[in-house]
């Protein structure tokens, strides 16, 4: 598939932020970026006297496209009851339009026990799993994972480099199960935890997760999820999701697109010649300076620096071509007023050898 944006050098300001979308030519498929949080609780587990009616409207009101809550699945939580599921179900679907998708969803959490330790999110369940049930474990979950009727999107939880019993238990259909990794979780950046589910052969697409314990976050921050999907409907953001179409930022608004030989971030590529590189980074904030492209890094295997090249515009295109010599990569954006660090960090694209 060979993409091309619907812009022109030319365009700028409005118009440009309007257009800015990434297009599958071959297949007519047409990518837009929305913006959202996949992680958050009330007060049906342990978020602070908030409810998910509470959570979806400040979300809205706050600008998210789509926003997520995510309750511990626990039996120590009296308030947590499959009739709560069934009502944060009913809470997402109310509010949902065309301009905000609410999602439900579980943290599979307190999983102490032998069979590793680590807390993920799984979103759009029909049901839920207690992690702590006498017979469950991580491999129990990541095989119910697989039963699932509905679309499901997971993630790994504010993960560390030796989470998930060092990222063990993969194999071909849990790693088509578990395609996200919380980077940003609470404000805080989660790279070796990250760079260590990357070299176990976990294919894992980095966002962004408020992990709020009631409603205070969501209007104060502005880390997002980003997600390119070709509509704003939760089927559409699910698939986004378990095809690793997403990304993470600290800019609420800084629009990510990468691919390579056609194919957008996420994707798996067999055996390829060459590496046809196309990557358009766009900020609308156009009179911040602020939220100028600084540079942009092409990453391989290990946080090897592949390229990298310097921009200081509120638009960042470039081509390039590369020899398949890793097994991922994936971006690092800067910008101007994020001085610690990269600004977004994109899904990479994997590179196989059969």
């Amino acid at each position: 598939m060979l993409y091309r944006t619907q812009t022109t050098r030319l365009i700028v300001g409005l118009l440009l932020a309007l257009a800015f979308t990434c297009v599958p030519a071959q297949a007519g498929d047409v990518y837009h970026c929305y913006f959202g949080n996949t992680h958050s609780h009330t007060s049906f587990s342990d978020g602070a006297k908030s409810t998910p009616q509470e959570h979806f409207s400040q979300a809205k009101a706050a600008g998210f496209d789509f926003y997520a809550v995510t309750d511990h699945a626990l039996k120590k939580y009296p308030n947590f009851t499959p009739q709560s599921y069934e009502e944060t179900k009913r809470q997402a679907d109310l509010f949902t339009d065309s301009k905000f998708v609410g999602i439900c969803g579980f943290e599979f959490s307190e999983n102490d026990g032998p069979g590793g330790k680590g807390h993920l999110t799984a979103l759009n369940t029909t049901s839920y799993l207690d992690a702590t049930g006498p017979t469950v474990n991580l491999p129990v979950f990541y095989d119910w994972l697989t039963r699932q009727t509905n679309t499901v999107a997971t993630s790994f939880n504010h993960p560390g480099p030796a989470s998930y019993e060092s990222y063990a238990y993969l194999n071909d259909a849990r790693r088509d199960e578990i395609t996200m990794f919380e980077l940003i979780n609470s404000g805080k950046l989660r790279y070796p935890g990250y760079l260590a589910a990357l070299e176990k052969g976990w294919r894992v697409a980095p966002i962004a997760g408020q992990d709020g314990h009631g409603t205070w976050r969501i209007a104060r921050h502005d880390y997002r999820t980003g997600v390119l999907a070709t509509s704003l409907t939760r089927e559409n953001l699910m698939q986004a999701m378990r095809a690793r179409r997403v990304y993470c930022t600290w800019d609420k608004n800084l629009r990510v697109f990468f691919s390579v030989n056609g194919s957008p971030m996420g994707s798996v590529l067999a055996k390829p010649a060459s590496l046809d590189v196309r990557i358009d980074v766009y900020d609308p904030d156009t009179g911040s300076a602020g939220d100028r492209i600084t540079k942009v890094e092409i990453v391989g295997d290990k946080d090897v620096l592949v390229k990298s090249r310097e921009f200081s515009s509120h638009t960042a295109a470039w081509s390039l071509t590369l020899q398949p010599k890793h097994s991922y990569y994936f971006l690092k954006i800067y910008c101007a007023d994020k001085k610690d660090g990269p600004t977004a960090y994109s899904a990479p694209i994997w590179i196989t050898s059969t």
